[in-house]
């Protein structure tokens, strides 16, 4: 039943009510009452119309604080949602009998109570996550300020020890020099692009997308060529399977590229031992299915329900690490500017499992 329905019958009600106490106490006042006092001749009539006012009054007052009291409740509480206190509301207590039963008048708005309770506690945890999203941010900064100082302070050494003229260095050595300063520089470089994709991809505004029609084939060909080439991924195992050699999918190749590109550097740069990593293509119906699977070291629960979360990178800032705390969000962002999205399933020692679905929307 809603709450006009249960207004309506609580009205007609306490109309029912008052109409037979009123029925009751007129009588009694005129018949019994005045003429007891010797006040029962017809000059003494107006002392009905006082009785009959004084029972109009104490419906109305009735009635007030019958269907009034709880939305004063109702005030106070939202009052206190306000000022941001999201704690109980102590004063529910006066709702209930003894017995723990809600009392009638209360009964009437019990939904509306019902959704303040709902709101309160999303408010609540909302104020929670939001203090820890606050905390795991000022963490991300000074693990981001960590990650950039670094490398920078291999190339100001490497630089300084190159244009150091008191050293004759061997032509091997001045080699060696340099591939650290543009390995360096290489890894400061990716952690600025995944700030400004952050950025271009933050969800208060529409992602940009180029979209131009491809072969997801073709993409992940590539990327796998990319990843495999890398010097991390020397040791470890790549296989790709697919359905068909050409499936076409409107897409922005580059974010695309990039989103990929950070799923497999997932599992190699959280894997020691080498892994096995194997791509599935399938096309069913509309949409494109891409499953990523790695019989690495699996994940914890705690980084499996973060995973996609902004700065949040899995390790200790003091651990090596090549991430940003960026960049799985940067996927499942890029995933579902494409219209599609991305799941992920993951045990521990038993490796994980990345499932994307994307439209074929050409």
């Amino acid at each position: 039943m809603n709450i006009r329905k249960r207004f309506i019958i609580h009205l007609l009600l306490g109309l029912g009510l008052w109409i037979i106490l009123l029925g009751i106490i007129l009588p009694i006042t005129l018949e019994v009452i005045l003429p007891n006092l010797g006040l029962g001749d017809e000059r003494h009539e107006w002392m009905g119309l006082i009785a009959i006012g004084m029972v109009i009054i104490v419906g109305l007052l009735s009635f007030g604080w019958y269907f009034g009291s709880p939305l004063l409740l109702m005030v106070k509480w939202i009052n206190q949602l306000t000022l941001e206190n999201f704690s109980a509301f102590h004063e529910r207590e006066r709702m209930y009998t003894s017995k723990g039963k809600m009392k009638m008048r209360y009964q009437l708005y019990k939904e509306v109570f019902k959704q303040l309770e709902d709101m309160r506690m999303q408010l609540e945890k909302a104020k929670v996550e939001g203090a820890q999203v606050e905390r795991a941010k000022q963490d991300w900064i000074a693990g981001i300020s960590h990650d950039l100082k670094t490398p920078l302070t291999y190339i100001k050494g490497y630089s300084t020890l190159l244009l150091n003229s008191d050293y004759n260095w061997s032509n091997e050595e001045k080699d060696q020099f340099i591939q650290e300063i543009d390995d360096k520089g290489r890894h400061m470089e990716k952690l600025i692009e995944d700030l400004n994709i952050a950025i271009r991809l933050d969800g208060s505004r529409k992602v940009p997308l180029h979209l131009t029609p491809q072969n997801i084939v073709a993409i992940v060909q590539h990327v796998l060529a990319d990843v495999s080439n890398d010097l991390r991924a020397q040791h470890d195992h790549f296989e790709l399977k697919k359905t068909k050699e050409d499936i076409q999918l409107a897409m922005d190749v580059s974010l695309l590229h990039r989103a990929l590109q950070n799923i497999y550097m997932n599992s190699i740069l959280h894997n020691k031992l080498p892994v096995n990593i194997s791509t599935s293509i399938t096309q069913e119906n509309k949409h494109v299915i891409l499953q990523i699977e790695d019989d690495g070291i699996g994940m914890s629960g705690e980084t499996k329900q973060h995973l996609f979360s902004r700065y949040y990178r899995g390790t200790r800032t003091d651990q090596s690490t090549e991430g940003t705390g960026l960049g799985m969000a940067i996927v499942k962002q890029i995933i579902e500017a494409h219209n599609g999205n991305i799941q992920v399933e993951s045990t521990r020692n038993e490796g994980t499992i990345f499932t994307i679905i994307l439209p074929v929307n050409l």
